[in-house]
This record gives structure tokens, C-alpha cells and sequence, in this order.
């Protein structure tokens, strides 16, 4: 179990409800404030007044990660500005559950006025500073009104507390990923928010079997909640199919207050989160992935597209779900075949940054194409969070979050080339894992073992490892559609090592050569 943190505006409450709540669950409960008093043996005012805001945030952050590193979970009642910092923000998110108590600034400061505190003078100084501080709290895992009695407010953070949350940090678009088994149901009021109406996209095979279900659950809080259905599969994820929805949505009159819901794997997640960044110039939309790679990959991120023939993804946008709950128990319909194309985005998961998940996949990789259910939610759970890390530190892949890409230059290529449905998009992904780690090793970044370890994990699991010559060949030449290409050059994520890639910009004219068997 992982700390909880509770963040939020001075006088929210944090150490009241954090001194209750940890004794709800058992655990110890820290004030952070007390604690570097404790360690600086000063009270806040007075360091304040000898090393200022500034002296104070570097004693209250080394503090703080002092106490992330301390063996066991509790809770932590924060300052107002302990999270301030970004750098700090995204490790404490990475490496406890942060809430989020949210008060007014009029409430915060009449609160203060029986211990005044050195930041909060008057009410001018409380809206000013909520105001500057509104982006930093938005980040975290869920946010609960602080202004509700006491034992509500504990009530919420100890529900919170049993689910299974992932924060994917990104300002004010901020939201959590919730990982689970048969949630669906007691998240619809969550994945509708205050929508006015709500329209759910899907395809003809998930929708026979979940569409009527989640419309229940769904409709069961209010709004006007309609399906709409488009055929399975990678080619209908084209312009023809957008216009389509956007006449739906006109038809149902989704107004800047309704809401797209994506049912199904990442087809209907990319053209539904599509559709919603564009209607109305942008409303909110959530995602409900039934298939392991809509799961682990394509409903977090935010990034949202549809093909222009052969070019994959060519037209899109970054726009960032309200709200994403990822019910593990929706995948056992997924069809084994496509269970298995998904693994190969856990695998890159695991190369990219969590070489303990690699080492669970090659522990028992029958055990993982059983589809254990307490694995299967230990694999979406870690995968997720190594997407959330990168796409919190770079929401539009701008740097990091590039690595992201590792298989998937050559890996979309091979699946234009073939024929979209002919190629599943994992075992693309696969092969150009593969081809990627046989680069790194004529480029001297990737050791010839690695390879083979990758190789006979991804057989294991039922992936492929090796592309025909003449297919890599035609890939090749759509390399220049690839979004990754920067004039004669393209980026490639390489391996150097499990949870060490890197990118390494190669000229597209070098590529036929380096890539050759």
C-alpha cells in the first residue's frame, strides 16, 4: 500500500482529516509542518522569517522525500505550497496517492483567523494565492470538498483509498486512471461528471456484449445517454467514420456540457476522443477500454487521431480524457489473439521504464496467457503507470515522452504496408521491437543478449519476432510519412538497457542499410 498524501489550501482541514483518517485505516499519520519543526527545531513563522518562502520549501521538500523513502504507508497532512514545486509534485504523485481537499478562499481564510498563518493576511492574499496555486492542486489523484462536515470528508478519502488510482498529471486537464475489476458500474456517476448528454461510441462487437449493461449503469444517473456503433477494426478509424459521429452528436445536441464516452479498444478511443476535441471546439470525453491495449496505451495520454490512408494516425490532436476506468473484467472478451497483440505494449512498458514488470512477464508467461485476473491487473496497473510518468513530464511529446515510440516507427509501417487488419497493430509493435534492439546492437547502445532475452520473452508470449525481408523493405518506404521525421532524419527510441531507452536521430537514407537482415 502506497502513502497518502493530503494536499490542498491552508486551513483545508488536511490535518484533521489526515489525524482521522489514518486512524480509519490503521496506519501512522505525520503533519508535514510538525515534522520540520521537529527536524529544524524553529516553528514555521520563524523560518519564515530567517530564510524566507524559500529557505522554507527546500527544508519542507527534503522533508517530504525524506519521509516518501521511509519504509511502510501512513498519511501525510501537507502544507498549502508543499507541492508547489513540479519536480516535487510529479515524484510525490509517482510515489504516493495525493488527495486533494478543496476549499474556497473565503472559507480558508475565516478558517485562518484563529492561527493566522505567515501567507494568508487577508482575504485578497487567500484568492490570490488560490488562484495561483489552482493548476499545482489540480494535479493529484482525486480532490474532495473540504468544505463538507468532517466525518464526510473521511469518508471519501477512505473510499478513495481502496481503489486502485494512477494520476496522469496534466495542469488543469489533469485526471486519474482508475484499474479494477467490475467497477464500471459504481463509476458511471464519475465517468458522466455533469454532462447534459452523454453519447457512448463503440463498435458493433463490444457494444453486443457490454453496450447494454454500461447504458444501464450509465443512465441510471440522469442524462441523456446514447450509443453509437461503427464496425470493428483499424480501417474504421477514417474521416468518413468522424463525420458520421459529428452528425450524431449535432443530432443529439451535444452542447460544450456533454460528454463522448469511448466503449471498446483503441480504435474507438482514438476516433471518439477525436471527435470530442473537435466538436464545439472541445468536450470532455472518458474512456471505458475493453481490450488490453486500449487499456494499457491508447485510452491514457490523450493523444487522439484517425488515419489518412496508409499515413497511421495522421490526423489528430492531443486532448486529454476526464476520466479513464480501466475494469480488467471487460477484457475476458477480448478475443485470445488480440489479448496477446496487447502484451506487446507491456513488454514495451517494461523496457521503457519498469524492469521489475519485465521480470513478472518472463516469470510466468502462462500464467499471464491464462490471464490470472490478479495478474492481468498487476500488468495493466504497472504499464499504466510508466505511460502516466512520461505523459505527466511531457503532455505533448515535446522530449520524453518520444520513448513512448519504442517499436513503433518500422511497427507502423509494417502494419500500413500489410494491409491495416491484416498486421495487428501489437504484433507490428513487436516485430519493430525487435528490429529496434537489432539496431541498437549494429549501433553498438544495445548488448546481442538483450535481444535474445526480449525475443524469447515475446515468444513466450506468443508474439512474433521476425518480419519477412520484403515486408521491412515496403515499411521502409512509408518511413516518410512517419510523424517522428524531422527533414532527412527520424527519430528512433533504442534500448540500452531494460528501463534505459534512449532517442537516436538516424537519416532515413541509412535506414535500408542498418535495417537490412
Amino acid at each position: 500500500m502506497q502513502s497518502i498524501l493530503l494536499s490542498g489550501f491552508m486551513a483545508a482541514g488536511k490535518s484533521a482529516a489526515g489525524r482521522q483518517l489514518a486512524q480509519r485505516l490503521g496506519l501512522d499519520w505525520l503533519d508535514l509542518d510538525a515534522e520540520v519543526e521537529r527536524r529544524s527545531g524553529a516553528t514555521v513563522s520563524d523560518i519564515f522569517r530567517d530564510r524566507g518562502e524559500r529557505g522554507f520549501r527546500e527544508l519542507e521538500r527534503d522533508c517530504l522525500l525524506d519521509v516518501l523513502g521511509l519504509p511502510g504507508a501512513r498519511v501525510v497532512s501537507l502544507g498549502g505550497g508543499a507541492l508547489l514545486d513540479r519536480s516535487t509534485r510529479l515524484e510525490a504523485l509517482a510515489r504516493a496517492r495525493v488527495f486533494h481537499l478543496g476549499v474556497t478562499a473565503s472559507t480558508a481564510f475565516a478558517r485562518a483567523r484563529a492561527a493566522p498563518r505567515p501567507l494568508l493576511a487577508s482575504a485578497t492574499d487567500a484568492a490570490r494565492l488560490l488562484a495561483e496555486r489552482r493548476e499545482a492542486y489540480a494535479e493529484c489523484h482525486s480532490s474532495v470538498d473540504a468544505e463538507a462536515p468532517l466525518a464526510t470528508v473521511v469518508d471519501s478519502l477512505a473510499a478513495l483509498a481502496e481503489r486502485r488510482l494512477v494520476a496522469v498529471a496534466a495542469g488543469l486537464q489533469s485526471y486519474c486512471v482508475e484499474v479494477g475489476s467490475g467497477v464500471i458500474s459504481g463509476r458511471a456517476g464519475a465517468l458522466l461528471g455533469d454532462a447534459t448528454s452523454a453519447l457512448v461510441v463503440s463498435d458493433h462487437t463490444v457494444a453486443a456484449l457490454h453496450g447494454d449493461s454500461v447504458l444501464r449503469a450509465l443512465r441510471a444517473h440522469g442524462p441523456d445517454v446514447r450509443l453509437w456503433c461503427m464496425p470493428p477494426g483499424e480501417g474504421s478509424k477514417c474521416s468518413q467514420n468522424l463525420f458520421d459521429l459529428w452528425q450524431e452528436l449535432k443530432a443529439l445536441r451535444v452542447d460544450r456540457r456533454g460528454r463522448v464516452l469511448a466503449l471498446g479498444g483503441g480504435v474507438v478511443s482514438d476516433l471518439a476522443g477525436f471527435a470530442a476535441s473537435t466538436w464545439q471546439r472541445g468536450v470532455a470525453w472518458a474512456a471505458m477500454p475493453t481490450t488490453l491495449l486500449a487499456a494499457v496505451d491508447a485510452s491514457v495520454g490523450g493523444k487522439t487521431a484517425i488515419d489518412l490512408g496508409e499515413a497511421k494516425n495522421a490526423v489528430g490532436t492531443f486532448w486529454q480524457p476526464s476520466s479513464v476506468v480501466c475494469d480488467v473484467s471487460l477484457l475476458a472478451t477480448e478475443p485470445q489473439s488480440g489479448f496477446v497483440a496487447g502484451l506487446a505494449e507491456v513488454v514495451k512498458s517494461a523496457l521503457i521504464g519498469d524492469p521489475a514488470l519485465f521480470s513478472l512477464l518472463e516469470s510466468d508467461p502462462d500464467g499471464v496467457l491464462a490471464r490470472s485476473p490478479e495478474l492481468v491487473l498487476e500488468l495493466v496497473e504497472r504499464s499504466i503507470r510508466v505511460k502516466a510518468s512520461i505523459v505527466s513530464r511531457d503532455v505533448r511529446e515535446s522530449g520524453e515522452r518520444r520513448l513512448l515510440n519504442l517499436g513503433h516507427t518500422v511497427g507502423h509501417a509494417l502494419e500500413a504496408a500489410e494491409g491495416y487488419g491484416r498486421l495487428s497493430h501489437g504484433s507490428a509493435v513487436s516485430l519493430g521491437m525487435v528490429l529496434a534492439l537489432e539496431l541498437g546492437v549494429r549501433l553498438r547502445v544495445t548488448a546481442p543478449e538483450l535481444v535474445s532475452r526480449v525475443e524469447h520473452l515475446l515468444r513466450a508470449l506468443g508474439l512474433p519476432t521476425r518480419a519477412e525481408p520484403v515486408a521491412i523493405d515496403r515499411a521502409l518506404h512509408l518511413l516518410e510519412h512517419d510523424k517522428k521525421r524531422e527533414g532527412d532524419a527520424i527519430r528512433f527510441v533504442l534500448v540500452h538497457d531494460i528501463g534505459d531507452v534512449r532517442v537516436h536521430p538516424l537519416a532515413v537514407a541509412d535506414l535500408p542499410a542498418l535495417l537490412a537482415p
